[in-house]
């Protein structure tokens, strides 16, 4: 039979309740974690000097092409082994399964992001480019006062879809047994086989939680618009 007040029943409510909130904490620190480092990753792979553009491109050849979960696994079981015995003790002591999910999606992401600035780049021209050149900027001057701001209000859809994918990929975090929604839910099920009740209830979760990101994000979009290069 099924029951669908273990959903609100405690220690059941407050336990999903706590699971969602971590899901978001997990995402929100890993979108702008990403979004700082892919930005800088995307000005480095169209900077003036060779090595930069190297570092940037070889940073999104590995990051976007490795699978998630295998590099969730890297960093949670691998890099620990290469630090000395009290500091893997100090990692594991303080939520080194939160930390490691956290740094996987930024770096994962951050590639993603930075082909989102390599491609603001391209629809920005190169005529905008000269332009910054030939008033004497230098080429650090000209992504800072010039680029910078046009460049974050041309990628505004990108990473609104990007946070969205933030937000779903934190489940893969249940993996290094991270209590976010999916390992909660999981977990509940395999205590009472209510597992329609819970799967519904993380399939809403993140369904509804997707729309609400994106209905928010789109609000930014509009906001930011730039007449004649990208729409609300």
């Amino acid at each position: 039979m099924i029951d669908w007040s273990i959903l609100w029943q405690q220690p059941n409510g407050r336990s999903l309740l706590e699971a969602l909130l971590l899901t978001f904490q997990i995402s929100a620190i890993s979108w702008a974690l990403s979004m700082i480092l892919g930005i800088g990753i995307g000005l480095l792979r169209d900077a003036p000097i060779a090595a930069l553009r190297v570092i940037g491109t070889t940073h999104v050849e590995i990051f976007r092409n490795i699978p998630l979960l295998v590099q969730l696994f890297f960093v949670y079981f691998i890099f620990p082994r290469i630090l000395p015995t009290f500091a893997k003790h100090l990692l594991f002591n303080y939520g080194w399964e939160i930390v490691a999910s956290i740094i996987t999606l930024s770096l994962y992401s951050s590639a993603k992001i930075a082909e989102l600035v390599k491609s603001g780049f391209n629809t920005i021209g190169a005529g905008l480019h000269m332009a910054a050149a030939s008033s004497g900027l230098t080429w650090w001057q000209s992504q800072r006062h010039v680029f910078l701001n046009l460049l974050l209000r041309t990628i505004t859809p990108g990473l609104a879809s990007e946070f969205v994918t933030i937000f779903k990929g934190s489940s893969l975090a249940m993996a290094v047994g991270v209590a976010e929604t999916t390992y909660v839910t999981r977990q509940l099920g395999t205590e009472t086989f209510q597992w329609l009740p819970v799967n519904l209830y993380a399939s809403a979760v993140y369904l509804l939680c997707a729309w609400g990101i994106a209905g928010v994000m789109l609000l930014v979009e509009k906001r930011v618009a730039i007449p004649g290069r990208i729409g609300g």
